[in-house]
């Protein structure tokens, strides 16, 4: 008897499981959701909106940009809202162009040609017109625990030193 309620128990135990595993499309669409809410805010300069997103462990990276403007992996919640904040301050305004976006699993990735505008020493303004821009933002457990940027930098820097001179 104790041997027919074990097995029933592990049976039970086993369909319960089965039943809160979500299939590869459930998980490609929360991530979908997820990641397009956060990309939009992110383009928004909405910090409050991504900051409601974030995975406390979340990290942000930009190793594209490193040797430009020596950007270095940052780790934490507040530590990645503190330099979006610090770092954009001076974005005036930011829109995006989709090229493509992909979701699989827990990876959203959204390529585009950013244009935005920046103040140099709170004087000039300069725009940077299609910047190709490739953003991938990871998953878990609802919200954003990695995200990462890709940019062309190159596209930016033969802006820059035109608008700064002229």
């Amino acid at each position: 008897m104790k041997k027919r309620i074990v097995v029933i128990l592990m049976l039970v135990s086993t369909v319960l499981t089965a039943q809160k595993k979500l299939s590869f499309s459930d998980i490609t669409g929360n991530t979908k959701k997820i990641s397009t809410k956060y990309f939009n805010d992110y383009i928004k300069l909405n910090f409050e909106g991504m900051k409601s997103q974030m995975h406390d462990s979340i990290s942000f990276n930009d190793p594209t940009a490193k040797s430009i403007f020596g950007i270095e992996l940052i780790e934490g919640k507040t530590k990645v809202l503190e330099n979006l904040k610090k770092t954009y301050e001076a974005i005036v305004e930011m829109k995006s162009e989709p090229i493509r976006t992909m979701f699989s699993s827990n990876v959203g990735i959204f390529e585009v040609q950013l244009t935005y505008k920046f103040k140099v020493d709170n004087k000039k303004t300069i725009t940077i017109n299609n910047m190709p821009l490739i953003v991938v933002l990871y998953v878990e457990k609802g919200e954003i625990i990695k995200h990462r940027d890709y940019g062309d930098y190159n596209n930016f820097l033969v802006q820059y030193k035109k608008q700064l001179t002229e």
